[in-house]
């Protein structure tokens, strides 16, 4: 038993080892950067990145910060000029695009979302629709479902993201 034990953790300790792994970047003679977990070719130049992880970022601002207000000056000077206002984000206003499959769960939540927020989207089933499954393949589609709002192209669902180009037009 104590053996059995022993020779499990050992198997464990030699899986977790693996997981430290290492990142190399390359520049080939066009100018193309490439990123890989495996050596280059001896023939190319490089050298070993740092691995990042999303904690060692703060998040995004979703929004832009708004500019203080322009301190006027009361004496004799001129006054300083306001910068100029930002550009107001327009909303979504076209017909959103949903690449789904009928088994998947995700799919089915995009669909109700937009439907309970009012916002006209058309679904194609890529695994019932030939045409719908080629676009799907143009667009790039590794997943679904796969959402097209305006030019964005989005994999998967995510609420937030979905706000986010809903809300910023294009």
């Amino acid at each position: 038993m104590l053996t059995k034990l022993v020779l499990a953790l050992i198997i464990l300790s030699l899986g977790f080892s693996l997981a430290g792994a290492e990142m190399y970047k390359w520049v080939d003679e066009n100018g193309v950067v490439t990123f890989k977990d495996t050596p280059p070719p001896a023939s190319k130049k490089r050298r070993k990145v740092k691995v990042y992880s999303d904690s060692d970022f703060a998040p995004a601002p979703l929004t832009q910060p708004q500019p203080q207000p322009a301190k006027h000056n009361t004496t004799k000077s001129a006054l300083a000029p306001t910068p100029p206002a930002p550009p107001k984000k327009e909303n979504f206003s076209g017909t959103v695009e949903l690449y789904v499959t009928d088994w998947c769960g995700y799919c089915k939540k995009a669909q109700a979302y937009l439907k309970g927020r009012g916002i006209p989207y058309v679904a194609y089933d890529i695994e019932k629709d030939g045409t719908a499954h080629k676009r799907y393949k143009e667009l790039g589609g590794r997943g679904v479902p796969l959402i097209i709002i305006g030019s964005n192209k989005m994999n998967g669902f995510s609420q937030e993201s979905l706000e986010y180009y809903l809300n910023n037009g294009r």
